[in-house]
C-alpha cells in the first residue's frame, strides 16, 4: 500500500505539471470551441440557402417542362444564373466545411498534447495514470488513480462532443477525479460516478465506465470506425483523436 502511495505521489506531481499547461490551453480550447460553433452556424445557414436555391431551381424547371412552348430567352437566362449561383454556394459550403474540419483537427491535437495517452509497461496510461477496470481496483491509491484518469477521459470526450455538435448518448460532467455521467434514457434522469469511494460503489462505477466507452464508440462511428473493443477505452480515445486530425486532410 505504501508503494502504491509513492507511485501515486509521483503521478500526481506529473499531473500538477500538466495542470499548468491545461490552464494555459483551456482558454485556447474555449476560443477554438466558440470559433467552431460560429463556423458551424455559418455552414448550416449556407446549407439552408443552398437547399432553398435548389428547391427553387427544381420548381422552376418543373413549370417550364410543363409548358415547353412558353419558354423564352429570359427564362433560360434566369435558370443559368440560378445554376451558377447554386454552384458558387456549394463551393463556399465545401470551403466552410473544410475550415471547420481544420479547426477541429487543431483542437484534437491540443487535447492530445494536454492529455497525452501512452502505452507503458503497465498498460495504457493517460498523463501517466493507469486506467484500471472497475473489478481490478484494489485499495485507495488504485481507486484515486483510476478516478483521475476517468476524469481526464471524460473531459476529452466532452470537448470533442461539443466541438462536433454531437449529442452523445450519455452526457458527461467533467469534475476531475469526481466526474459523473448521466443516463437520460432511464425513466428518471440518473447519474453514475466515475470514481469509487467504497466497495459498494463498484457496480455503479462499472456501469459508468461502460457508458463512457459507449460515448467514445458513438463518436468513432461518425468517422466510419465500427470494429472496436469497448473495453479498450484509452486506445479507442487515441484512435478518435487521430481520426479527427486526419479528417482535415480528407
Amino acid at each position: 500500500e505504501r508503494r502504491n502511495v509513492r507511485v501515486l505521489g509521483s503521478t500526481v506531481e506529473l499531473a500538477v505539471k500538466r495542470a499548468r499547461q491545461v490552464l494555459r490551453l483551456r482558454r485556447e480550447l474555449q476560443v477554438q470551441r466558440q470559433r467552431i460553433a460560429e463556423q458551424r452556424r455559418l455552414v448550416e445557414q449556407r446549407a439552408r440557402r443552398v437547399e432553398e436555391a435548389s428547391g427553387a431551381n427544381e420548381s422552376l424547371i418543373a413549370r417550364i417542362s410543363e409548358t415547353p412552348r412558353k419558354r423564352d430567352e429570359a427564362t433560360r437566362q434566369q435558370i443559368e444564373r440560378l445554376v451558377v449561383k447554386l454552384r458558387q454556394d456549394r463551393i463556399i459550403l465545401e470551403d466552410l466545411r473544410a475550415m471547420l474540419a481544420r479547426q477541429r483537427a487543431h483542437m484534437a491535437s491540443e487535447l492530445a498534447f494536454v492529455y497525452p495517452i501512452d502505452l507503458s509497461d503497465d498498460g495504457w496510461v493517460i498523463c501517466g495514470l493507469r486506467l484500471a477496470r472497475a473489478d481490478d481496483i484494489r485499495g485507495w491509491a488504485s481507486g484515486e488513480q483510476t478516478a483521475a484518469a476517468l476524469g481526464m477521459v471524460s473531459a476529452v470526450v466532452d470537448q470533442i462532443a461539443q466541438s462536433m455538435g454531437v449529442p452523445i448518448r450519455f452526457p458527461v460532467i467533467p469534475r476531475g477525479s469526481r466526474s459523473v455521467i448521466i443516463n437520460p434514457s432511464s425513466a428518471t434522469v440518473q447519474t453514475a460516478p466515475l470514481f469509487m469511494l467504497r466497495a459498494s460503489d463498484r457496480p455503479r462505477l462499472r456501469t459508468a465506465m461502460r457508458q463512457l466507452a459507449a460515448d467514445i464508440e458513438q463518436l468513432l462511428c461518425m468517422f466510419g470506425i465500427n470494429d472496436i473493443d469497448r473495453h479498450q477505452v484509452l486506445p479507442n480515445l487515441t484512435q478518435l483523436l487521430l481520426a479527427i486530425e486526419s479528417s482535415s486532410f480528407a
